[in-house]
C-alpha cells in the first residue's frame, strides 16, 4: 500500500499511462492531488502544470475538479466523478461509470459504459458491451456500440450506431440533428408537441404513435415546425410514441454494472426495486415447485417403502407356509390387478433425489430404491 500527495497551484493536467487494475478518480475543491494504490509503486512527477502518475495496481485518486485528465489504459473497471475539465481515455478493459463530468472522449471500452450528467460533449469510438447515458448537455457521438443502448435527456445533437436494441427518451432542441442506426429494435419516446422531421426505416414493424400522424406506418413525417432532423433506422421493430403507457412497458430496459462505486447505478430509479420484486416472486415460485416435487417424492418413497415391507412380510409368510404344508397349501389366488402407474417422473425429480442423497437426507440404498421405483 502506497500513499502520496502533491500540492497544486492553478489548473493542472493529470497524465496516467496505465492503471494495472481498477481506478476510482474523484474531483474535489482542494488545491491538492492525493493518490493511493494497493500496490508497491506510486510516483507523482510534476513539471510545469502537468502531473504524471505511475502505479502498479488498483488506484484511488482525488484531484482538483477542474483538472484535465488523460489516461492511456485502465486494465480493470473504472469510476470517475465530479470532473469539470476534459477527460480523455484511450482504452478501458473493463466497465466504466462516469458522473458529473465535463467533456469526455474515450476510444475503446471493452465492457459496459454508464454516464450520468455531463456539461460538455461526449465522444466514444467503440463500446463492446451495453451503454446507459443520461443528461448530456453537449453533442453526443457514439460511433459503435456492440450491444444495447439506453438514452435520455440530451440537450444537443446526437449520433449513434448500435448493434443491439435502443430505448431513448428524447426532447429535440431547436435544429439539433439526431441520427440513430440500430441492429435490433428501437423504442423512441418524443414529446407530443415535438418539432421534428422524421426519416424512418425498419426491417420489422414500424409504428408512429404521435399526435397529428395520419399514417403510423409511413417512413416520413413532419411534426410541428419540423426543426430537428431525425434519421432513425432499426434492424427490427421501430416504435415512436408520446404515450407514457408504451414507455412504461419498456421502462425497465437498462444495464447493471459491477463497477467500483455503488453510487453510480446504471439503472432507472425504480428498476432495482422492480427487479427485486420479480426475483422474489420467481424464487417463491421455484421454492413452491421444489416443495411440491419433494412432497410428491416423499409420498412415492413412503408408498414404495410400505409396499416393499408388505411384499417382504408376504414373502416370509409364504415361505413359512411352504415349509409347513408343501408347495401349494392353498388354492391359487385370483391375480391382483396391476397398480395404476405412477405419474411420469421428471428429470427434476431424479436430480432432486440425487440432491437429497448429497445432502444426506436419504441413504444410498434408499436413493437406489427410489430411482429403481421410478423406472
Amino acid at each position: 500500500m502506497e500513499r502520496k500527495s502533491l500540492a497544486t497551484n492553478g489548473k493542472i493536467s493529470l497524465v496516467i499511462e496505465e492503471v494495472p487494475g481498477d481506478l476510482r478518480l474523484t474531483g474535489w475543491r482542494e488545491n491538492m492531488l492525493k493518490a493511493k494504490t494497493s500496490g508497491d509503486l506510486l510516483e507523482l512527477v510534476s513539471e510545469n502544470d502537468q502531473v504524471t502518475l505511475t502505479c502498479d495496481n488498483d488506484l484511488i485518486v482525488s484531484v482538483p475538479q477542474d483538472a484535465d485528465i488523460a489516461i492511456e489504459l485502465i486494465t480493470g473497471d473504472a469510476s470517475l466523478r465530479v470532473l469539470d475539465g476534459s477527460v480523455s481515455i484511450k482504452k478501458v478493459n473493463g466497465d466504466i461509470a462516469l458522473r458529473n463530468m465535463g467533456v469526455v472522449s474515450i476510444d475503446h471500452v471493452d465492457g459496459d459504459f454508464v454516464l450520468r450528467h455531463a456539461s460538455g460533449a461526449l465522444r466514444i469510438a467503440k463500446i463492446e458491451g451495453d451503454a446507459s447515458i443520461r443528461d448530456v448537455q453537449g453533442d453526443v457521438s457514439l460511433e459503435q456500440i456492440g450491444s444495447d443502448l439506453h438514452l435520455r435527456d440530451l440537450q444537443a445533437s446526437f449520433r449513434a450506431v448500435v448493434g443491439g436494441d435502443v430505448i431513448a427518451n428524447l426532447e429535440p432542441q431547436g435544429a439539433s440533428a439526431y441520427s440513430l442506426q440500430a441492429g435490433g429494435d428501437v423504442l423512441l419516446r418524443l414529446p407530443a408537441d415535438v418539432d421534428a422531421t422524421l426519416a424512418l426505416s425498419a426491417k420489422g414493424d414500424l409504428d408512429v404513435k404521435l399526435p397529428g400522424v395520419d399514417d403510423p406506418s409511413a417512413s416520413a413525417h413532419i411534426l410541428g415546425a419540423g426543426e430537428a432532423p431525425m434519421n432513425i433506422t432499426a434492424g427490427g421493430d421501430l416504435l415512436i410514441t408520446s404515450h407514457t403507457e408504451e414507455w412504461a412497458d419498456f421502462a425497465d430496459f437498462d444495464i447493471s454494472l459491477p463497477f467500483i462505486g455503488a453510487d453510480f447505478p446504471g439503472l432507472p430509479d425504480d428498476f432495482s426495486e422492480r427487479i427485486s420484486r420479480h426475483a422474489e416472486e420467481a424464487a417463491r415460485k421455484a421454492e413452491k415447485a421444489t416443495r411440491k416435487i419433494e412432497e410428491r417424492l416423499m409420498r412415492n418413497s413412503e408408498k414404495y417403502i410400505r409396499d416393499a415391507e408388505r411384499q417382504a412380510v408376504r414373502a416370509a409368510r409364504n415361505a413359512e407356509r411352504h415349509i409347513r404344508f408343501g408347495k401349494h397349501p392353498f388354492p391359487p389366488r385370483t391375480p391382483r390387478q396391476p397398480a395404476p402407474p405412477h405419474e411420469p417422473v421428471s428429470d427434476e425429480e431424479r436430480m432432486l433425489i440425487l440432491k437429497m442423497l448429497e445432502e444426506k437426507k436419504i441413504t444410498a440404498a434408499e436413493a437406489e430404491k427410489l430411482l429403481a421405483a421410478m423406472e
